[in-house]
């Protein structure tokens, strides 16, 4: 894996943290801090575990992304904008992250709506869920 991409990597791996960590974050707020030191971490046996984290959960995305998109016939950014909203996320955190307006991140989302039949970011979830 190349320098880049490992810098990609690690990044959305402290999205992910961010996101994840919700509630807990606000109850404990000094958590977000550590975590985020140990997955900046220089040391190498633990930047080789955190990369390997972050590339099974970079690779469940994009696994679940294709699924999705080929199941409903999402778009790419309607399917990104899709796993945002399962991993967590919120529309406003998703326009900050990706660069767009909050506008065009509810035009997506009313497309995934029509798209998936569904008419609430819950109803999404769910849908979207592994099945056990």
């Amino acid at each position: 894996m190349g320098k880049d991409a490992q810098g990609d990597d690690i990044a959305d791996l402290e999205l992910r943290l961010g996101r994840s960590l919700g509630r807990y974050g606000e109850l404990y707020p000094d958590m977000a801090p550590r975590l985020l030191a140990i997955v900046r971490s220089k040391e190498p046996a633990i930047s080789r575990r955190i990369q390997a984290l972050a590339r099974l959960l970079s690779q469940r995305s994009d696994d679940l992304r294709d699924v999705l998109a080929a199941r409903f016939d999402l778009t790419p950014a309607e399917a990104r904008v899709a796993i945002h909203l399962v991993e967590g996320g919120d529309i406003a955190s998703y326009a900050k992250a990706a660069g767009v307006s909050l506008g065009t991140v509810r035009t997506h989302l009313k497309a995934i709506f029509a798209k998936t039949g569904v008419n609430r970011q819950a109803a999404l979830v769910k849908l979207a869920q592994p099945r056990i």
